[in-house]
């Protein structure tokens, strides 16, 4: 088929079938709308194989013509209802942004947790059907040049929603705010802790490296978080037993494969019968997949990495899609401190510099993560420039650490933007902020989320304040008539206290 790839090898086209460019063409109760376009090469739908598998899969390749789409008619929908629809999807190559598409109940969605390639990815999505009743149209498409395949589709309604029942918590969430690293080394950690982190994460799964590591951050006061994607039950009971283990981390984004909730939540029950109380730990870049792996772990760590393609709003859009499925105290942040090199093939072609990791980590903040930690330790270290930064920003978080528990207020302020730049990228203001309180004492976070100066009102401030205190320089501002008028740089953060 020449798809210019290795493994496009494995997708072989059934040999009874051509280029399929009429509904007649496509199995029985496909179709397909073909709109053809003067000039443009069009869009191609094929039946093929995939070596090894037994099943058909229709492969889709996009064009101008907007014709890369198939589409069945499915009835006896229920309104307000869950359905879970799953298949199984096949891509010869990973290009980043590269993703099939479902519509579904009049909605959209981007299967862009297919991120496997070379070999069949089962793939899974509840979807709402709103107030849609009786006849639904379900639609593949694919708008993208590079061809993208899927197999045995089912849609099946699930029971009525359950509410945020923390029936999935196994271990007991920490009473301290964690400031961690991933990726930290054995080496590393008298200079992890010199520079104020309070817990790591290592890749390293050697029962012997784990050891060692406990062992250090034992002596050094750190908290020890341990790959451990596989029971081990020595190791468990051994590393299990320490005060200093902040828990186990599972695995490494397991949307983004597939890897059976069931899976991970068979583990970590065996892990809680041999310590009870002991945390479980994902970190996840798709935060519309926590619904499907809630009960597979304790804590989510999400970590979307926006520098230099994406807003720095994917971050705080994470923590709230997050937030509808498990309460935020089970959500702590991971920002982004990579890029260039190596990462430059798949869209990271630089790492984010100190205003940008200040950004995201006071925008997770603003948007309730319970814990924070950075990706990753050898690769920022190696950089003296980013590693003074980061030192620098938790060094600062250090010093608000006794707020960082307390979680975020209401929201009782109304935001005025006053300069031409008002909107992030979702057309929000530009301006994020939330407000802690400890008694009378009031903590106010601003973060500016976009890369250009803007200005603004905050109103909404109690008669009897007239000035606040920013955090960290000791500069005042006043409040006039229950308002603030202020400025911020791009990507720049306030703190003020009153």
């Amino acid at each position: 088929m020449g798809w210019g790839s290795e493994a496009s090898r494995n997708l072989i086209p059934n040999p009874e079938f051509s280029e399929i460019v009429m509904p007649t063409g496509l199995p029985r109760g496909w179709g397909r709308q073909v709109r053809p376009i003067p000039g443009v090469v069009p869009s191609q739908v094929f039946l093929c194989r995939v070596e090894g598998n037994p099943h058909k899969f229709l492969a889709l390749k996009g064009s101008p013509d907007r014709n890369g789409q198939v589409y069945c008619e499915i009835s006896g929908i229920k309104p307000y209802t869950d359905y879970l629809l799953e298949f199984l999807a096949y891509r010869p190559q990973f290009t980043n942004g590269v993703y099939l598409e479902v519509e579904l109940f009049g909605k959209r969605h981007p299967v862009n947790q297919h991120c496997s390639y070379g070999r069949v990815q089962p793939i899974f999505l509840k979807i709402n059907s709103g107030n849609h009743r009786g006849p639904a149209r379900l639609v593949f498409s694919n708008p993208f040049s590079e061809p993208l395949a899927f197999a045995s589709p089912s849609l099946r309604r699930l029971g009525p929603p359950k509410g945020q029942s923390e029936a999935g918590i196994s271990g007991r969430l920490p009473g301290f705010f964690p400031i961690g690293i991933f990726g930290a080394t054995l080496e590393g950690l008298p200079e992890i802790r010199a520079a104020g982190f309070n817990a790591v994460q290592s890749y390293d799964a050697k029962p012997d490296v784990q050891r060692q590591m406990a062992a250090a951050c034992g002596r050094l006061g750190l908290k020890f978080l341990p790959n451990f994607r596989r029971y081990q039950a020595d190791l468990s009971h051994e590393l299990g037993g320490r005060p200093h283990l902040l828990g186990f981390y599972l695995e490494d984004e397991p949307e983004l494969r597939s890897v059976p909730p069931k899976e991970l939540q068979t583990l970590k029950e065996r892990l809680q019968q041999d310590h009870p109380g002991v945390l479980t730990t994902v970190a996840m870049v798709r935060s519309q997949m926590v619904a499907h792996y809630r009960q597979a772990a304790d804590v989510f760590l999400l970590d979307p990495y926006p520098v230099p393609q994406m807003p720095m709003t994917w971050m705080s859009e994470s923590l709230e899609e997050a937030a509808r499925y498990v309460p935020r105290e089970r959500l702590w942040a991971i920002i982004q401190a990579f890029g260039g090199g190596k990462h430059t093939i798949d869209g990271w072609s630089r790492r984010p510099n100190y205003l940008e990791m200040r950004c995201l980590t006071y925008l997770a903040l603003v948007h309730g993560a319970h814990g924070i930690f950075y990706f990753v330790y050898p690769e920022v270290r190696a950089e003296p420039q980013a590693w003074e930064g980061l030192q620098k920003i938790v060094s600062q978080l250090r010093r608000l650490y006794t707020w960082l528990v307390i979680p975020n207020d209401s929201q009782r302020f109304k935001i005025e933007m006053l300069s031409p730049f008002k909107a992030d990228a979702a057309g929000k203001p530009a301006v994020h902020f939330c407000q802690k309180s400890r008694g009378q004492e009031q903590l106010l976070f601003l973060v500016n989320v976009i890369d250009r100066p803007v200005s603004f009102f905050l109103h909404g401030f109690s008669s009897e304040v007239e000035h606040l205190t920013e955090f960290f320089s000791g500069q005042k501002i006043a409040v006039m008539e229950g308002n603030i008028r202020e400025e911020l740089g791009p990507y720049e953060v306030r703190v003020y206290h009153y």
